[in-house]
């Protein structure tokens, strides 16, 4: 095929010929789309290096894994759909804080700092995390999102294309559930 062949045809053509293999149609694919996906990745992340470097890992990830992925639709769709994904990876990966810090914070005046309250705030860490992990998954996401990237409700229901009230619910759902397992906890403690 010659370059202007590959110029003439569809993301999905491309696409179909870089599944076979052609590292010209990756090539011309990945010219033709990186800037739209970087500039989408830009407007969810602030740092440019990091919108940069999820946009090479979903490309990297699209050709790696080109024989196992299935487009139904539109390829542009489907690499927005998983830009979303990877941009909300990571945010979950990369916390600012620990996502434990703001109930540790609300539970903290009830702890002296002694060798045996020492332990009971390690354990007290410890089962913080198991009831965040314990979340149902859609409410912790949003609940990490909310806590430990400092996200408002708004850019959380912009990156997760839900509304703000269902982001609010969430949250305050997520904080309720938290705050009645944990207080049971530590009646246990004292």
């Amino acid at each position: 095929m010659h370059l202007t062949e590959y110029q003439n045809c569809s993301d999905e053509q491309l696409f179909e010929l870089v599944k076979l293999g052609n590292a010209t149609a990756f090539q011309h694919l990945y010219d033709r789309l990186y800037y739209i996906l970087l500039s989408q990745a830009l407007r969810k992340v602030k740092s440019k290096e990091d919108a940069q470097d999820l946009t090479q890992d979903l490309f990297m990830n699209i050709w790696t894994k080109r024989d196992q992925i299935n487009i139904e639709g539109q390829v542009i769709n489907f690499l927005f759909a998983s830009l979303r994904n990877s941009v909300i990876n990571f945010y979950i990966k990369t916390k600012k804080q620990d996502e434990r810090e703001e109930l540790f914070q609300y539970f903290k005046g009830q702890f002296e700092e002694t060798t045996d309250r020492t332990i009971h705030k390690n354990e007290l860490e410890q089962i913080i995390q198991q009831e965040i992990d314990a979340l149902p998954l859609k409410m912790k996401q949003i609940y990490l999102l909310s806590r430990n990237q400092e996200l408002s409700h708004k850019e959380i229901a912009d990156l997760l294309a839900i509304s703000e009230l269902t982001v609010k619910k969430q949250v305050a759902n997520a904080l309720k559930i938290l705050k009645k397992k944990i207080n049971y906890v530590l009646f246990t403690f004292i």
